[in-house]
């Protein structure tokens, strides 16, 4: 009688263990896949934003994190740029301003915006330039960037947004009037 039940333990076992062994190695295939994805995403912002323009590069800063090395849900008392202060403050957060030349005409105003329980929810960037020509050559380097680090943008009648990705919700919009051409951005945390 053991003998019969042998016969069956034995293949049971070795097909136990054969499908063990093959979730494993898939399971470690599907890591390793995502390891790359992850890589090549990296790689594709970053090149992105090497190409994207000397005014995208120095608002952003660097393609890491949301944009200016700053996090959705950051402690608000850690937000210290080391820009000049705005000349006027919003109500509820802290704005600085980025100058791009000495003529006054080419800077950008940076608000950073906390939610109630002083965690950044908002960076907001006001951008004027010099000459109304040099609007769209700029929208078209920031949607450059933005599409490849945060997908696809849908155009909704003077605006271009995001709204899909890594928790960001992204508005682009030419807000030129004849005297002031310029640009506004919004990034907001999607919670």
């Amino acid at each position: 009688m053991k003998k019969p039940l042998n016969k069956l333990i034995v293949p049971f076992l070795s097909l136990f263990i054969s499908g063990t062994v093959v979730i494993i190695l898939h399971s470690c295939s599907q890591e390793k896949q995502a390891e790359n994805k992850d890589s090549e995403q990296t790689e594709a912002v970053a090149t992105a934003w090497s190409a994207s323009g000397e005014w995208v590069q120095k608002l952003t800063v660097s393609p890491t994190n949301i944009v200016r090395n700053t996090t959705w849900g950051q402690d608000f008392s850690t937000i210290n740029d080391s820009l000049e202060v705005a000349e006027s403050q919003p109500e509820k957060g802290k704005s600085y301003t980025l100058y791009f030349d000495d003529t006054d005409l080419n800077f950008s105003d940076i608000t950073y915006i906390p939610n109630d329980q002083n965690k950044l929810q908002e960076i907001t960037f006001d951008i004027f330039v010099d000459s109304a020509e040099d609007v769209q050559p700029l929208i078209d380097q920031w949607k450059g960037y933005l599409e490849v680090k945060f997908g696809p943008s849908e155009t909704k009648g003077t605006q271009v947004l995001w709204t899909k990705n890594k928790n960001t919700r992204i508005q682009l919009e030419n807000v030129s009037t004849p005297k002031d051409p310029g640009i506004k951005i919004s990034f907001k945390a999607a919670n």
